[in-house]
Formats: structure tokens, sequence, C-alpha cells
């Protein structure tokens, strides 16, 4: 019965995104608004949201609150995106609630996006938590999540994605993701550049929203393998387990959003705890390392510009170069800058594998990638194949021990369902 209701939700016009809030406002109303029946943290950006939800979860779980998490997109299974104190929810659930609200909705137009939202606000509600972290989609404004009052509202990066729907500069970006900010609740800011900044520090003080933003008002520094937090609290020497040098970022927003959930009386920060915490955050896809025989593979969702930038410096700083590359992208809207995107990571690459794959958004093809390359200095060092099992077994055939995957998340799922038929430890 799932599976036939998951063929429903992704007949909801999923390659048609249509920004608004008017037909979630109304399908929760019919359902009895449950995302107002718990407190709620809101976390949007570019990059280094679904990081910092998962820091935040794993934390609020270990003080003790039933906390729920929703996120997308998933990478192998629908029930990704649903879970509470770190656990998915269960096919038997799944199907109860994508079933109830098959029978609701009917044949009313929504799109699956908010099918999803408006499943993860009932679920949350049904299971009584005690505080939600909601992830974005897409923007902030006009976003399906974009109905709830947070305790505090988080906005990570702002980068060039999503350009079609966003706006084509960084400081129109920043306005749709400063959407979420609501009136008189505080709003936690990232390391962005100064002209988005202002834009969103503009709408937090007409909205009279307390700002705190990353490195005026609490920061994060590298002590060899560890790392040193000042904001309200001072901590040192946190062991966290996501590796990647851009997660000290994620964990000093998601530090300082604890702190104000303190503040606002949701708990009591117990050091102790947090730091036993910090060392049991998952987060599949991000710098996740993976050992087969002599081979180190690395996977990391780094699917934009700002991604690929901040995944560079973390390969430096440890060395893992130079690599064969494995690249799968997607490119919904048409905008993706994806040679710059091979360009870049190209410059420590010995070998590139270019993969067509499966994915509910638009990939990349082989037929486009070949005409991309056609008269490309790359084109000598790159093969391209039709499917990530092709690609995985020609890149394991190869006399080069250290491989870098990365690119669409829908792509690393594919890779990752790949891996599980082949005997590998995790590092």
């Amino acid at each position: 019965m799932l599976n036939e209701h998951i063929g429903w939700l992704c007949e909801h016009k999923f390659h048609t995104i249509r920004p608004g809030l008017v037909r979630i406002v109304r399908l929760l109303q019919r359902l009895g608004n449950p995302h107002k029946t718990y407190p709620t943290v809101h976390i949007a950006g570019t990059n280094g949201k679904g990081s910092t939800c998962a820091i935040l979860s794993t934390l609020l779980s270990a003080h003790g609150l039933k906390t729920g998490l929703y996120t997308s997109p998933h990478l192998i299974r629908l029930n990704e995106r649903f879970r509470i104190n770190g656990n998915e929810i269960s096919d038997a659930q799944l199907a109860d609630l994508l079933g109830f609200l098959r029978s609701l909705i009917g044949d009313i137009s929504i799109t699956y996006f908010e099918i999803t939202t408006a499943l993860a606000f009932l679920y949350f509600a049904k299971e009584e938590v005690d505080i939600a972290v909601i992830e974005t989609g897409m923007g902030g404004r006009l976003d399906a999540t974009n109905v709830i009052q947070p305790e505090v509202a988080v906005i990570t990066t702002i980068g060039y994605d999503h350009m079609k729907y966003l706006g084509d500069t960084l400081e129109k970006i920043a306005f749709e993701k400063a959407g979420i900010i609501k009136r008189g609740r505080p709003v936690v800011i990232g390391n962005i550049d100064p002209g988005p900044l202002k834009v969103i520090i503009d709408r937090a003080r007409a909205l009279q929203a307390p700002e705190y933003v990353y490195q005026r008002d609490f920061s994060v520094e590298r002590e060899g393998p560890f790392w040193t937090y000042r904001g309200t609290y001072f901590f040192s020497a946190l062991d966290l387990a996501l590796q990647g040098e851009y997660q000290g970022h994620n964990l000093a927003l998601a530090l300082r959003s604890l702190e104000i959930l303190e503040e606002k009386g949701l708990l009591k920060i117990d050091e102790n705890i947090l730091r036993s915490a910090l060392k049991e955050v998952e987060w599949e896809g991000r710098y996740k390392k993976i050992q087969i025989g002599e081979k180190l593979l690395l996977l990391d969702s780094a699917h934009n510009l700002q991604g690929v930038s901040a995944l560079l410096h973390s390969l430096e700083k440890e060395k893992f170069l130079p690599y064969l590359l494995l690249l799968g992208l997607t490119d919904e809207e048409g905008t993706k800058p994806k040679l710059t995107i091979l360009e870049s990571l190209s410059k420590f690459a010995e070998k590139i594998i270019i993969s067509d794959f499966l994915s509910p958004r638009k990939p990349v093809t082989k037929a486009e990638w070949s005409e991309l390359l056609k008269n490309h200095p790359l084109r000598d060092k790159v093969t391209i194949t039709s499917n990530p099992d092709e690609a995985l077994r020609l890149a394991l055939s190869q006399p080069i021990d250290k491989i870098l995957i990365t690119g669409s998340i829908y792509f690393l799922g594919e890779v990752l369902k790949s891996l599980k038929a082949r005997k590998y430890s995790d590092v």
C-alpha cells in the first residue's frame, strides 16, 4: 500500500515548483492547523541547512525533548524526510498518513512538497513532539514551510542556486531567505557577504526581530580535530562527529540557536550531554568517508558553486588529493553553471567520471554532458557513463586510491544504493 501512495504523491507536479502559501494554508486549515501545536525552529540557507538541522535536532533530543525533524530531499527513501529523535517514520505510519492525505486532497491542485510538508506537520502533532526543527525546501518567503511562527529562525548561507525562482543577485536571494524572519522572533545569521547580510539585517530590524550574526555575536574556531565555541557559553575541545571544515560554521549556528531556546525556557543546557551528543550526530551524504579495500571514498552533496568551494577548502585542509572525481548533477531550471562546477572540482582530479542517473529532478544527461564537453580542454580527462553503478565500477577499477563522489543528493543516493551491495566500512 505504501508504494501505491508514494506513486500517487509522485504524480503531484514534482517538476513544477509553484511558490506560494495559499494552497498549503488551506490544506493545513482542513487538518486543524497541526503546525500550531508545538514550538518550532525554522532553518533556511543555500548550503549547510541540513547539517545545521541535524546538529540542532540531535542536541535537543539528547536534552530530553521529543524532537521532530523535517528535511528534504531524501537520499534513498521518502521516510528519511520525517524523523523523531533521529528515527525515521515507519512504513506503516507513512502509509497511513499518505492514505489519509490522499483521501482528503482528492483532485485538489497541490504540489509534492506541499503534501510532504503537511504530512510532517501532521505527523509531529499526532506524535506530540516537544519541538520540531523544520528545513525550508527552497528560498523561504514563499516556501510551503513558511507558515510557522518559529521560536528562532536560522539563515545559514546565501549563494547562487535556484535563481529562476529566487533571483539573479545575492541580495534578491537573501530577500527570499529573510522571508522566514517573523516579528519579534530571533534570527541567527551565518557567514554571509556584506550585501546580502544587510538585506537580512534590515528585514530583521524592520520586524523588531533580534539578530545574532556569526563572527559578530558568536563564533567557532578549529583547534586540531576539535572546535571551540564562543557565544553565551564558552565550549572548548568540542568533538563533532560530522567531518569537513565547513561543519564548524553549522555547529556554531546550531549552538547559538540552542542558547536562544534555553533563554526562552525550552531546555537547560547540560555541557556533558551536549559534548556526548555532538559525537553522535549523523547526516548521510555530507563529507562521508567509506573504505573499500585500498580505496578511500568521500561522498559529499556539493551541488552548487558555494558548496563546491567549501568542499574543496576541506579537501585541501586534510590533503584528500589528488583524487578521481565521480560527479552527477541535476539542473531543473537550466541555470546551473555546470561547466564551472566541473572545472572547479577538476583542479585536483587525475581522472573524471560523470554519470547520468535516475532522479525526480532533471539530471544533466549523458548527451548533454557530451555536448558541453565537445570542444572543452577537459574532454580527454572525462568518461561519461549511463548510470551510477557503471560509474562506480569504473572508478573502483582505476589505479587511484582516493575517490571523490559529489553532486546532486539524488545522485549520491543512487551511488549509496550501489555501495550497499559491496563490502565497505565507514571511516
